[in-house]
Order: C-alpha cells, then sequence, then structure tokens
C-alpha cells in the first residue's frame, strides 16, 4: 500500500521511469526464460544486465560449491578474471553473495574487499562499482557486478541498483532453472551411455563391435556423419560409417576417411575442428589447409576425431562430423571421449580374444567327442541310420529348383497405340479407360470441317472444269478441252485424297484390346499432330511379366519353364506362367549383371493389373539339398582353381 501510495504521489516523470524500468524488467525477463541452455544463456544474461545499465564492464560469477567462479568478464583488464575462484564471504563478490544484498561502491579500489581481486590485473582502474548477488529459493546462485557507468558522471544510482537487482533476480530463477535441466539431461546422458556400454561390450565380433559404436552413438550425441578406423601399421582403415551395414574399404568415401584417420592417429590426441571457415587453433588451420577440398566435398564444417589408444598403442579412430560449425557441446564431447576409452576396451578385447580363434572351436569338438564315446551303442546305432537317411534324403531327392528375378512388374500383351493420321483437334470421344473394343473400332472423332469444305469446293471446281470441256469440245477447240479435261482429273484426284482425309479424322483401334489410357474423354479440344498419340490399348486377359535374372542364375532359365507369381495384393493365390523370352543381351543394371525374362500369365478373372509389382520364382532343373547348399562353394572352388591353374 505505501508502495501504491508512492507511485500516486511520485512526479509524472518519475512515474514513467519507473514504469519503463518494470517493462523493461518483464521484457528482460522473458527473454531469459526462454532458453534453459545454460551455456547459451549465460553471455545473454551478461548482456542485457550491461545494456540495460549502460556499464563499461563487469563479471558474472557462477556458484560451484563453497566457492564463486567467474564465468564472463569484460572491459579492460577485468577480462582477467575469467577463470578466476573466491571463497563466498571472501572478497568483494564473495562477500556480496554471502550476506544477499546488493552494494554500490563509488571507489572500488579503495574497498580493501575488492583489492584481493583487482592484485591480480595490473591496470585496473574503476570509479564506480555495483554488485549483487543472483539468490532463488534460498538458493546463492551466483553474483554480478558492472562497473564504470557512462552516463551521469560514471556513478551508478539507486535505481540503477534496483535495476540490478530485479535482473538478478529473473536471472538467478533462469540460471537455477537451465542447471536443473542441465545436470537432468546429464544424468540421461550417463545413463544412454551406459546403455550403449553394455551393448558394445557383450560381443567380441569385430565387425558388430565396430557397427555398434557408430551407430549406438546417435543415442547420445548429435552428428551428421560418424565413422570407426583400424590403425596397424601406420595405415588407416574404415571399417565402419554410421547408417551402412557394409562399407567398401577401397570406395573414395572411406579411403578419404582413412586419410583423416591417419592424420589424427599420428598426432596422438583428441582433435576438435569447431569451425572449418573459422579455425580457432594452428591445428584446425593446419587440418583445414590439409584436407579443405575433402571437407567441402562432404559439405562437413566441423567434427570430433578422437584416437582410440591405451598403453599398449593406437587401435583405431573414431570420427564424428557434421554440417553445422560447433556442432558439439563440452558435455557431448566429454560423453565423446567417455564412449572412446569404452570402444578402445572392447577393441582390445575383441582383439586378443580373435588372435586364438581355434580355442572355442577345438574345446567344443573335444567336447562332443567324449560325449559321442560315452552314449550307448543301441542309441549310437540309431543316430547312425537317422544320419544315413538324412544323407539319402539330402543328395538323392530332387525337385525344381527356383530362380528369383528382380523387379518384376506386369505390363498389358498385345500393347498397340492408336496414333492420329491427320493432323486435327479431337472432336468427340468413343471410349473410356477400360472400354473393350474390337480391331477397326472407332476410338475417336477429329474435327472435319475444313476438310470437308475444301472436298465440296474441289469437287464443285471438278464439275466446272468437265462442263467448260464439253463447251470447248462443241465448239471444237480440242487445245481448250484438253486442258479442261487435265484439270477435271487433278481435280478428281484431289477430291478422292481429301476424301481419305476426311474418313481419317476417325481414329480406329489397330487390334482388338483394352483401352489403357487414363480418361480419354478429357483430351476433347487438344490439337493433335499427324503420328501423335490418341489412346494405348493392350490385352488384358493375359499380362506379360516382365523381371531380371542374375548372371549366374540365367543358365538355368530356358524357354516354356513354368513360373509361380504372387502380388502383394493377392499374397494368398499363387498365379502361373511360362517363359515366353530369355533375353541375350543384360539389361543395365549397374553393378549386378541381370538378363531380362519375359513371362505370359493367364489373367482370365482380371485380378491382376497393368504396373502390379510381383514376386516371381522360375521353376528350373531339378536339384537335391545337398546341390542347393554346395552349389556356391564349388562355383567360388572352380573359379579359383582356373584363376590360380589357367
Amino acid at each position: 500500500m505505501d508502495d501504491e501510495r508512492d507511485l500516486k504521489s511520485a512526479p509524472p516523470e518519475e512515474l514513467r521511469d519507473e514504469l519503463e524500468r518494470l517493462r523493461l524488467l518483464h521484457t528482460i525477463s522473458m527473454e531469459f526464460t526462454a532458453s534453459l541452455d545454460f551455456d547459451t544463456l549465460l553471455p545473454k544474461v551478461f548482456d542485457r544486465v550491461l545494456t540495460a545499465l549502460g556499464a563499461q564492464g563487469g563479471s558474472i560469477w557462477i556458484a560451484e560449491g563453497d566457492v564463486l567462479r567467474c564465468r564472463l568478464a569484460m572491459g579492460g583488464a577485468s577480462q582477467k578474471l575469467m577463470g578466476t575462484t573466491v571463497p563466498i564471504g571472501s572478497g568483494f563478490v564473495g562477500d556480496v553473495a554471502r550476506k544477499q544484498r546488493s552494494t554500490i561502491v563509488s571507489d572500488a579500489m579503495r574497498d580493501p574487499r575488492f583489492q584481493m581481486q583487482s592484485a591480480r590485473m595490473s591496470g585496473f582502474v574503476t570509479t564506480t562499482l555495483l554488485a549483487t548477488p543472483m539468490v532463488t529459493e534460498g538458493v546463492t546462485v551466483g553474483s554480478i557486478q558492472v562497473t564504470n557507468k557512462v552516463t551521469d558522471a560514471g556513478i551508478f544510482t539507486d535505481r540503477d541498483r534496483e535495476l540490478l537487482e530485479g535482473l538478478a533476480s529473473s536471472a538467478a530463477v533462469a540460471l537455477r532453472n537451465a542447471q536443473l535441466h542441465q545436470a537432468e539431461k546429464r544424468a540421461r546422458d550417463l545413463a544412454t551411455l551406459l546403455e550403449i556400454s553394455r551393448e558394445i561390450t557383450s560381443t567380441l565380433d569385430m565387425d558388430r563391435l565396430l557397427q555398434s559404436v557408430v551407430n549406438l552413438a546417435s543415442r547420445a550425441l548429435t552428428f551428421d556423419q560418424a565413422a570407426i578406423g583400424l590403425y596397424q601399421k601406420g595405415k588407416c582403415e574404415i571399417h565402419a560409417i554410421a547408417g551402412e551395414e557394409q562399407v567398401d574399404l577401397k570406395s573414395e568415401r572411406a579411403l578419404r576417411l582413412a586419410t583423416w584417420g591417419e592424420w589424427v592417429a599420428r598426432r596422438g590426441e583428441p582433435f576438435y575442428l569447431s569451425d572449418r571457415d573459422a579455425p580457432g587453433s594452428d591445428a584446425e588451420a593446419a587440418f583445414t589447409e590439409a584436407f579443405g577440398a575433402d571437407l567441402d566435398g562432404e559439405g562437413l564444417k566441423s567434427g570430433l576425431y578422437l584416437p582410440l589408444k591405451d598403453e599398449q598403442g593406437t587401435l583405431g579412430v573414431l570420427m564424428f562430423e557434421s554440417r553445422q560449425p560447433d556442432f558439439i557441446s563440452p558435455t557431448q564431447r566429454e560423453l565423446s571421449e567417455i564412449l572412446a576409452n569404452q570402444a578402445t576396451v572392447s577393441l582390445r578385447n575383441a582383439e586378443l580374444y580373435n588372435q586364438v580363434p581355434l580355442v572355442d572351436a577345438l574345446g567344443a569338438l573335444a567336447a562332443k567327442k567324449r560325449a559321442l564315446m560315452a552314449m550307448p551303442r543301441r542309441r549310437l546305432q540309431t543316430y547312425v541310420v537317422a544320419a544315413v537317411v538324412a544323407l539319402v534324403l539330402v543328395t538323392l531327392v530332387r525337385w525344381p529348383f527356383r530362380v528369383g528375378g528382380s523387379d518384376p512388374a506386369f505390363r498389358a500383351s498385345m500393347y498397340a497405340e492408336a496414333r492420329a493420321l491427320v493432323p486435327g483437334v479431337i472432336e468427340r470421344t468413343f471410349v473410356r479407360e477400360g472400354t473393350a473394343v474390337t480391331r477397326g473400332a472407332p476410338l475417336a472423332h477429329l474435327r472435319d470441317a475444313e476438310l470437308r469444305a475444301e472436298r465440296e469446293a474441289a469437287a464443285a471446281a471438278a464439275d466446272v472444269a468437265d462442263r467448260l470441256a464439253a463447251t470447248a469440245r462443241s465448239r471444237g477447240n480440242a487445245a481448250e478441252e484438253q486442258l479442261q479435261r487435265a484439270r477435271t482429273r487433278a481435280l478428281r484426284r484431289e477430291v478422292a485424297l481429301l476424301d481419305e482425309q476426311i474418313a481419317a479424322t476417325t481414329v480406329r483401334s489397330p487390334v482388338s484390346g483394352v483401352v489403357l489410357t487414363a480418361r480419354p474423354e478429357e483430351r476433347i479440344g487438344t490439337h493433335l499432330d499427324a503420328g501423335d498419340l490418341v489412346v494405348a490399348l493392350g490385352r488384358t486377359d493375359t499380362l506379360e511379366l516382365n523381371f531380371g535374372v542374375e548372371q549366374r542364375e540365367i543358365g538355368r532359365v530356358a524357354m516354356g519353364q513354368r513360373v509361380r507369381v504372387r502380388v502383394d495384393a493377392l499374397p494368398q493365390r499363387t498365379f502361373e506362367g511360362s517363359v515366353t523370352f530369355v533375353g541375350q543381351v543384360p539389361a543395365d543394371s549397374g553393378k549386378t549383371v541381370t538378363f531380362p525374362v519375359r513371362v505370359l500369365v493367364a489373367n482370365l478373372d482380371g485380378l491382376l493389373k497393368p504396373g502390379m509389382v510381383a514376386h516371381a520364382k522360375v521353376l528350373t532343373g531339378r536339384m537335391s539339398v545337398a546341390g542347393r547348399v554346395l552349389r556356391g562353394p564349388v562355383r567360388w572352388l572352380r573359379l579359383v582353381w582356373w584363376r590360380i591353374w589357367a
């Protein structure tokens, strides 16, 4: 009530200043509470405080246990305070934090509490100093001090103190929330890292381990590209890239990453490229100069490169890269280093295990042999008979071997296109999509008014020429008669040609089939040139299935063989067809060479549609289970034998 009476009795100018102060405090408080990132929020708080108070410099101190640490400082020699710690209750800012009240010092250099803080800053001169604690709910978050006000003769006033106290109160709440959020996030990250560690230590398979490290790291870290390489004898080979099941060691990307890995492995310590465009250290500048072109090609801005090393030497390199500058926070960097240490231990264990690969196998065989010798004779005989029967079944029982097709898709058989024979504008269509037509049936009609007018004019001119010829004959003018007779014949031929063109304005079906063109009735009014497509036709009672067969299997496919087909729309039904064509020239299919195969499939009930994606199996020659299992190894051995001895 006293404050309300003071405001009501205050002069208008003071009232406006007070309202402006409250409005500023509200605006800045909203900015502070908009972020929970402590590292982002701290410089924002510092900048807004200096701007609001018009101070030349200052510092912000954060409580860490029983001490205050200077996290930010600005203004001449005050920057030397960065990283300084003072006990709470000792020194100037420590005393302010302990008493939890703001203080204005008109001559800071004479204050004995400030002398300890300024002793390490040679050349530090200040006229006035204003400091206030940051406290929320009885917890001291830190302290803020500002120096050397720009206006008002460089003197901080009580209004400045009230403004700073308000800002410090809002900053304390925001920074405390950010600290709690950061602690909670760190706990979650550590729990995630523990889960990742359990998964990568659960296997001794080297390939699986490497894949797990780069793929599981995305749970705790944010990056665009991650890779891990093994380092041996001065060479680095990339064995796993995040998001890729297998890595081609000779690919351009793998070789480029291996070059970066060798550079980091020789350096022997973690390396962080914060921004390719603005290197922050000599090491970053050297890395950018050496590999700048490759970084441009990958579109990378920053990266973290961690050598995987222990007391026995360097095992490999773990790399995280991003297309954004400074992509990793200090907390995430700490997590990545913990992950690298755990990966190093796991890799070393897997390496030691793989050095004796036959120990477990030989032990298992010895145990099986002892168990077999201890088995009763009758049971042993039963097992022998069962093994012989199984051997007979897998070697003598034969049934057709199925060869799969790649990218099978249906198309209409007897495909044909009805095209315009003369130019014109479509005036009328007689069919719709899916309409069954016979050969010669009308499909569309082109506008023929101009052609008919030309035909009538030519016919009339022919009649006139014929009459003139008769008149010339009656007069005995043979030359004129001959001229008019020739003109009559020419005009009659023109009339016949126009009749053919008029007849051609009706576009007719070249074959019997079904209209495949979507919504042909919407083409009314479209201008066509001679040869332009009007509608496409095809037979759908029998569909043609096209697919590819790999070169290693094409020799088993022959004309007339049965083919079994299923489609996603009818997974419960199997359709059958027969091979009608086996290509002699491979299709353009990249690294895998395939040959085209065509199959006719009956579709009397119309369930199959052109364009459907299918799954096809060609029933080729008969083969036993043993032949199916051994065909791959036998083919490989034959090729190796030929390469060695040919």
